[in-house]
């Protein structure tokens, strides 16, 4: 359930008030509060409301994520795409998705599902001015959060060898929800010194053979992938390199019964895509073959010794905080989403910051295995 105040408000944006009966009655919307200044957020699409919006008491409205689509054979999905048309190629960053807001003369850092995340809040305002929301209050930042200390995510790029930062990929106008041209968003960003995704420059279908030489480096030095986009913003696609997606197995099966099980298939399909449009065979091959069958099961395997040796299935991450009170949100925010999480270690870095270690625990995925692992039986 949602506030008067809210219900009000929601109507007046356009939401019709059976939809929004609806979403409150199965729980698609939610109301939330950070410092003071309190939201709703959409768990559920409703109307011209995406996933992931996040709608303030003072009628601010930032947008949830769109949906980008995804390409595996590159070749034909770049023809079938972007046609004859140029487009930008920008690194894909491995980290989390936010968009930064300026809220009643607050910095906020929203995560995809529509949180304010204490931890990222604090932090943004080490990479971003504020002199930039001074300057453009209707302006939406949208980037990454990546880096080997991070709340969300046990990896991050290979050249970020500490800490975390922000990565700029996107502006979008707050009234229409609508993402800058390309080079406008170039622009602004070096004007104010906004870190951004790497760029590697203007591409179209003749070079798709370049195209595919720099997907392959960039899965050699361990990152993630590329987004292709038309100057104009409104042709977008990703594609993910092969070590991205292997890695992402080997990260995910430490918790495999935890995922589903498409996360796994989506990823090996695209491993097989990437190796048929490559005409990759021999010895070649079955180095990606083994790597793919080691990433699925070692980390499986692990976790069914851990667990049948009384252990619990968890992961450990650390993060740099100015504030011991921001860890102590954190793990608060953490448990509103229904998360076990366990602080281990607090450090003073003697430089302004904290290093907090924490676990996040597994329970559901180590009832599973510890069930089956004392024999149970099961119809499948």
């Amino acid at each position: 359930m949602v506030g008067s105040h809210f219900r009000d408000l929601l109507i007046r944006l356009g939401l019709p008030r059976e939809r929004l009966e609806v979403l409150e009655g199965k729980g698609g919307i939610e109301e939330n509060e950070f410092e003071g200044i309190r939201y709703v957020r959409f768990r559920d699409s409703a109307g011209g409301f995406r996933r992931g919006t996040v709608v303030f008491g003072d009628g601010t409205v930032v947008p949830g994520f769109p949906h980008i689509k995804r390409i595996v054979q590159l070749g034909n999905g770049v023809k079938r795409i972007f046609k004859n048309k140029p487009f930008y190629v920008e690194e894909k960053v491995d980290g989390y998705n936010v968009r930064v807001v300026k809220v009643e003369d607050k910095i906020l850092a929203l995560t995809r599902g529509g949180f304010v995340c204490p931890f990222t809040t604090e932090r943004i305002t080490d990479f971003i001015d504020e002199d930039f929301f001074e300057d453009h209050p209707g302006l939406i930042l949208v980037g990454e959060m990546a880096g080997p200390e991070s709340p969300y995510l046990v990896e991050g790029p290979p050249y970020v060898k500490e800490d975390i930062q922000f990565f700029l990929f996107d502006v979008w106008e707050r009234e229409r929800g609508k993402s800058l041209p390309v080079e406008e968003r170039y622009k602004l960003a070096e004007e104010y010194e906004i870190p951004q995704v790497e760029r590697f420059g203007l591409f179209d279908r003749t070079r798709t053979d370049e195209l595919m030489e720099l997907i392959e480096k960039l899965s050699e030095e361990g990152r993630e992938g590329v987004v292709m986009k038309t100057p104009d913003m409104k042709r977008i696609a990703k594609y993910v390199t092969p070590h991205a997606n292997i890695n992402d197995i080997k990260i995910g099966s430490r918790i495999f019964f935890d995922l589903p099980h498409g996360y796994f298939m989506g990823r090996i399909s695209r491993v097989a895509f990437y190796l048929a449009e490559r005409h990759v065979k021999g010895e070649e091959f079955e180095e990606y073959a083994k790597s793919l069958g080691e990433a699925l099961l070692k980390p499986l395997v692990e976790s069914i010794v851990e667990v049948s040796q009384g252990h619990e299935i968890e992961e450990t991450f650390t993060v740099r905080v100015r504030n011991i009170s921001t860890a102590h949100k954190m793990v608060a925010h953490f448990e509103r989403m229904g998360l076990r999480i366990r602080i281990e270690d607090i450090e003073d870095l003697k430089n302004g910051y904290w290093r907090i270690t924490f676990k996040r625990v597994y329970p559901d995925a180590t009832r599973e295995i510890k069930e089956l692992w004392n024999g149970l039986a099961f119809v499948d």
